[in-house]
């Protein structure tokens, strides 16, 4: 018996949704497909006219840009994304490498242009931000040095970076989010995610402020909107660059800390070893000394050549006597 390819799809849907060790990541998809694919059905069922290819070609047509499709289909009005905010918020997330994939060059030669563009834009940005990085890290740096917060150095710098991290986190995710909440209608904690998505440069692209023509009646206002929405990006950029640089130095000075003991132990030995080394030779001189000096004072025996002259000598001695005696 031949299963059909839609009743073993269900099969399978079937025993996903059972069991598995990732049926409950992919559970939702299971319902988001078995509903499409009922509405497909049933699109079909009404329109015998239409077959599944000409479905199919439309369907693809649509998939190029569905909210476009979908604002032309509603006969709304619709600005260009390509105008100057579009734009400016389309070099952002190039240069910032988030990376949204909402927007992207269809022809030729703005690919080019983009490349082109990204390879200066990209390494001048990094510079930009490390740079503004740095003026934060100093701007805390006398913070820490008023003792605002306690007069005793240690205590002041920690309570100094809970004030900061406090105020970031304050100014650059939950005030943020509520504004995405008012204005792009979602829900806070997904304008959480997309606060921390945006500024860690993951950039998965399911949620994209300021790009909805109209969450924002007047066009005017809509601008402003974008622009102040990737100029908090960018200073959300530098403030993570802060933290990376605060968390860099504190690893940086920890190393160099342990270098330091290192180098003073290792020193300290070497110090050690060359006292004892000189101790030892010192005490190998004074054995040596003493050992040269017993052997010179040993009175147990002169050198052979030695008693043989003395032998010699007195031999002359009594030869000469006996001379003497007979000469008298």
């Amino acid at each position: 018996m031949v299963i059909p390819d839609t009743e073993r799809n269900e099969r399978n849907e079937q025993n996903l949704d059972d069991e598995g060790p990732g049926w409950k990541q992919g559970q939702p998809e299971i319902h988001r497909r078995h509903d499409l694919r009922t509405a497909i059905h049933k699109f079909l069922g009404n329109n015998t006219c239409v077959d599944i290819t000409e479905m199919e070609n439309f369907m693809s047509k649509i998939a190029l840009d569905s909210d476009f499709a979908l604002r032309t289909l509603r006969n709304e009005t619709i600005s260009t994304k390509w105008d100057f905010s579009g734009s400016f918020s389309f070099v952002i997330t190039v240069v910032s490498t988030i990376g949204y994939g909402n927007m992207a060059p269809r022809t030729k030669e703005g690919r080019l242009a983009l490349v082109i563009y990204a390879l200066f834009g990209i390494p001048l940005t990094m510079v930009v931000l490390g740079y503004m990085g740095q003026l934060l890290t100093r701007l805390s740096t006398k913070v820490n040095r008023l003792k605002l917060c306690s007069r005793k150095p240690v205590l002041n710098k920690v309570l100094n970076m809970v004030l900061i991290v406090c105020l970031g986190l304050t100014m650059l995710f939950l005030v943020p989010a509520f504004i995405f909440q008012q204005v792009e209608k979602w829900h806070y904690l997904d304008g959480l995610y997309y606060c921390f998505v945006t500024l860690s440069t993951i950039g998965f692209g399911d949620y994209v402020a300021a790009i909805s023509e109209n969450r924002l009646s007047d066009k005017g206002a809509g601008d402003v909107y974008r622009i102040v929405t990737f100029a908090w990006i960018l200073f959300g950029l530098a403030y993570v660059s802060l933290i990376i640089s605060y968390i860099t130095n504190v690893f940086v000075k920890r190393t160099e800390q342990v270098e330091k003991f290192t180098k003073d132990a290792l020193e300290g030995e070497i110090d050690r070893l060359q006292v004892e080394l000189k101790k030892t030779k010192t005490t190998m001189y004074q054995k040596a000394s003493s050992v040269k000096t017993n052997v010179k004072n040993k009175s147990w025996g002169k050198p052979q050549g030695d008693a043989i002259n003395e032998s010699k000598n007195k031999t002359g001695v009594q030869l000469l006597s006996v001379s003497n005696f007979r000469t008298v």
